[in-house]
């Protein structure tokens, strides 16, 4: 057995326990907070020298709840109304000189 055997298992059942508790949470906020504890638990299992796999493990979640906390990230959209007005309205020659 490896010495670093119960670092690993430590991370990694961390790493189990933050996705089990924020698995079926749709909440912006908690998948912000959970990128963050991915990313802390990085660092932690870094500075405590965990395996490679598992340091690869944990990089790989904190990625994809990345992509995931980008993707269904809300984006403001503009009235309708705002946008009529704006085509309305006369454009101003642009200045490509300025």
């Amino acid at each position: 057995m490896r010495t670093d055997q119960p670092v690993c298992c430590r991370f990694e059942s961390e790493l189990t326990s933050l996705i089990a508790q924020n698995q079926s949470s749709g909440l912006d906020g908690t998948r912000d907070a959970l990128f963050e504890a991915l990313r802390a638990l990085e660092g932690r299992a870094r500075s405590e020298a965990a395996s490679a796999l598992t340091l690869r493990k944990i990089a790989e979640a904190r990625f994809l709840v990345g992509i995931l906390r980008d993707a269904v990230r809300p984006f403001p959209v503009a009235p309708l109304r705002t946008v009529l007005r704006v085509r309305e309205r006369p454009r101003a020659p642009v200045d490509l000189d300025a």
